[in-house]
């Protein structure tokens, strides 16, 4: 019985020093391949690229003349056909091409650049939110990983104290149902393992959606879920994140955009013109030609002086707008710093405090329930509390990666939720099998 409460004491000690060991930073080869990969092959990404190549064709369209029109025409002077013996009688060719008042056309050139200096930004856009997904999705996947590591170190664990119960019961020291109790766990962290083993395939599935790699594209993880860098300065950061953010660049772009289309509207009060000539053949007799002038009455003021208020609404309407995403990602910013320096403290209370007494405690229980001195019951809660513990510090350093990918991706939206709870859902009270937080044992930040 002393030999087994040694062995043990010995696998949780391990356990622990693993945990700490996952605190350390470095360059994860694996992950930045993904992150290459995902970005030539995704095609989210194909396609934003394909949409910016299209834009880049409209402003030589925006810029070109309209197609002049070619038309034929038979004119005949009486019944019969008359074509070279009445003057009357002629068949005819005509021209005609529409010409924009002056600086109409380029003007329309210089909003068609500005609506393609839009698409620029959505591409970024796309390769940013891509490259956080993967991002948050490999913490995903190594979380799921080594929460499955710890299933195993914990079924380990308990075969160890089922054969102490029944040590202790072989010799009338122990009760028959702390045998049945450890064997109960051991059953229940085969359920654990199934259901985390399931987690890691569907992490593994969301990659290989991310880097269009084949659906059953296996692939090796031999880092662990590490405390990454933190957050600079707010100050710092979010200079960065308003040089970054593809929204204000799009944004910008649009201001542009809508003070050439103001320009354009008080264009439309110049009259258009049209230029045509004609060549009229009549047989035998001599031929006639002519040449024409249009020009267009734009006369309905009212129509054109409200596209000219229509357009500086919006104009204005797009200059708040540019104010809006400035405060949004200020808060955006703050509220990720904030959630970098919450996981960073927390992380460093479990592995500083919080693990090693739990150790303590499952060490201490151990003891008293060989020596007899506390029952089974003891020991049940002691574990369920180191594992609860230990899962949450994965957890802890999954949100940690993730919300520094949501800080990168500089993005509008929420990508970050909240810090895993210090006890998980599910594992607790008498129960020595852990169940992970979230839907799949996933954490509940930056999916």
């Amino acid at each position: 019985m002393l030999r087994n409460s040694r062995s043990l004491t010995l696998a949780l000690g391990l356990g622990v020093l693993a945990g700490r060991a996952s605190a350390q930073s470095a360059a994860d080869p694996v992950l930045d391949a993904l992150v290459r990969e995902a970005m030539d092959r995704n095609p989210d990404v194909v396609a934003a690229r394909a949409a910016v190549d299209a834009a880049r064709q409209r402003p030589a369209q925006a810029r070109a003349l309209p197609d002049p029109m070619l038309s034929a025409a038979y004119t005949n002077d009486g019944w019969g056909p008359s074509l070279g013996e009445m003057p009357m009688a002629t068949l005819a060719l005509m021209w005609s091409q529409e010409l924009p008042w002056p600086g109409k056309r380029e003007l329309r050139g210089k909003l068609a650049e500005r609506e393609a200096d839009q698409t620029e930004p959505q591409f970024q856009r796309v390769r940013l939110s891509l490259e956080a997904q993967v991002r948050r999705a490999y913490a995903d996947l190594l979380l799921s990983r080594q929460v499955l590591e710890l299933v195993a170190e914990q079924g380990n664990v308990w075969q160890q104290i089922e054969g102490v119960t029944r040590a202790r019961y072989a010799v009338g020291q122990g009760a028959q149902q702390d045998v049945l109790r450890a064997q109960i766990e051991l059953t229940r962290v085969e359920q654990l393992r199934t259901e985390q083993a399931l987690e890691a395939e569907v992490r593994l599935a969301e990659l290989n959606r991310l880097a269009a790699r084949p659906a059953d594209t296996p692939l090796e993880t031999p880092a662990r879920i590490r405390l990454g860098p933190g957050g600079g300065g707010l100050d710092a950061e979010l200079q960065r994140a308003l040089e970054k953010s593809p929204e204000l660049q799009a944004a910008a772009a649009t201001i542009e955009r809508e003070r050439l289309a103001v320009a354009l509207a008080r264009k439309e009060f110049k009259p258009d013109f049209t230029v045509q000539g004609g060549y009229m053949n009549r047989g035998a007799l001599d031929p006639m030609w002519q040449a024409g002038v249009g020009i267009t009455l734009p006369v309905y003021k009212k129509k054109r002086a409200a596209a000219v208020a229509e357009a500086e609404a919006r104009l204005r309407g797009v200059e708040q707008q540019v104010e809006s995403i400035r405060l949004l990602l200020r808060f955006r910013t703050q509220e990720r710093l904030a959630q970098l320096r919450s996981a960073e403290s927390l992380v460093a209370l479990y592995d500083k405090g919080i693990v090693p007494q739990d150790q303590m405690s499952v060490e201490a229980a151990v003891a008293n329930y060989q020596a007899g001195k506390v029952p089974f019951l003891a020991v049940l809660e002691s574990l369920a509390t180191l594992y609860s513990d230990r899962t949450t510090q994965l957890q802890l350093l999954a949100a940690h990666t993730k919300t520094r990918a949501s800080l990168e991706e500089a993005s509008l939206e929420a990508r970050s939720g909240a810090m895993p709870a210090g006890a998980v859902r599910g594992f607790g009270g008498t129960s020595g099998a852990f169940a992970p937080a979230g839907p799949g044992g996933m954490g509940a930040m930056g999916r």
